[in-house]
């Protein structure tokens, strides 16, 4: 399909169609015989859910993400609608100051009539960025970022549906501060930042997913490599201390909590086996640390000190450093 047939179809402009090819927040596919972008119904479907997502008020860089990687759809979604919940609350109590002043205001306006009235008003100073980014605790849409790889696109009954709404339950009311802390954190990425981590988490859950006996032993030995090189890497070793306490720590703490993964391992059979491969991966490094390479655990606890705390969380933390890679 030309693009001249998907603006008639659409009713976008063609110029819209290669402002949003060139923002990358469409990939069409190119006609290798005559060079012209080539559209088909997953094309048309993206460009009507790009135009839907512009109605809305969405800036590009958060349908770039969103579009790379829907997971991220849900967190988006909740905190515009956090921010359009501020900025209605503000207006309303604009609104009825203004009609407060219009009412008020005598036929012969002066200014000592209408500064009297401005100040009876009350009218509410506007909102700032930081009051708009600070949002609320959503026990939903964290859950989502920590939990959805390993749910089923759909719940099959109403007993996982029992059990998501328990879980969600269970965070909103927990004064477990890690909760907070995760939220924080997510808060403060831009949206490129957000978008690889989401799908570096999906990834990786599916690899420790997919290995058996032997690869978990292999995957052993990809890791100490990865912890000798990423010891010799400040970038990543300044990275890891940076987000230790704000990202990782609470990360760790959160997955290796006992109440919620019983319950999500009810839910799925997927993060039963996730969670036992990757107990099985960290024992097996943690031995072999500790019976035969020493110098590198030793190296370990000079370099990253109280940064590393490897009787938590089945030391989950020698996964999550080997795990770090520079940015591009």
């Amino acid at each position: 399909m030309k693009i001249q047939e998907v603006s008639q179809k659409t009713g976008m402009k063609k110029r819209t169609i290669h402002f949003y090819i060139k923002e990358d927040l469409l990939t069409p596919s190119i006609n290798k015989e005559n060079g012209y972008y080539d559209f088909h119904e997953e094309d048309i479907q993206q460009l009507i859910l790009i135009s839907k997502f512009r109605n809305a008020g969405f800036p590009i860089s958060t349908i770039r993400s969103i579009m790379k990687e829907p997971a991220t759809a849900s967190y988006y979604l909740s905190h515009y609608l956090s921010t359009l919940r501020k900025q209605k609350e503000y207006l309303e109590k604009t609104i009825e100051s203004i009609n407060y002043v219009i009412n008020t205001l005598p036929l012969q306006i002066h200014l000592d009539t209408l500064y009297q009235a401005m100040l009876k008003a009350q009218i509410p100073a506007a909102v700032n960025k930081e009051e708009l980014r600070s949002t609320p605790k959503d026990s939903s849409v964290l859950n989502r970022y920590l939990w959805s790889p390993f749910i089923p696109d759909d719940l099959q009954n109403d007993f996982q549906e029992f059990l998501w709404a328990k879980i969600n339950l269970l965070v909103s009311e927990s004064d477990n501060t890690d909760y907070e802390t995760l939220s924080r954190y997510l808060d403060s990425l831009q949206p490129k930042e957000l978008e690889e981590l989401y799908k570096g988490q999906r990834i990786h859950f599916a690899y420790v997913v997919s290995l058996d006996d032997k690869g978990c032993h292999s995957y052993v030995e990809t890791l100490k490599q990865s912890i000798s090189q990423n010891l010799k890497k400040p970038q990543l070793v300044n990275h890891w201390k940076r987000n230790y306490h704000s990202f990782y720590l609470p990360s760790m703490r959160i997955y290796d909590s006992s109440k919620e993964q019983s319950i999500i391992s009810q839910i799925s059979p997927f993060f039963a086996k996730y969670r036992e491969n990757i107990h099985k991966v960290c024992t097996y490094l943690y031995e072999d640390l500790q019976n035969q390479d020493t110098a590198l655990l030793e190296q370990m606890y000079h370099i990253l000190g109280d940064f590393l705390d490897l009787e938590c969380c089945h030391h989950a933390a020698l996964e999550a450093f080997s795990s770090l890679r520079l940015e591009k």
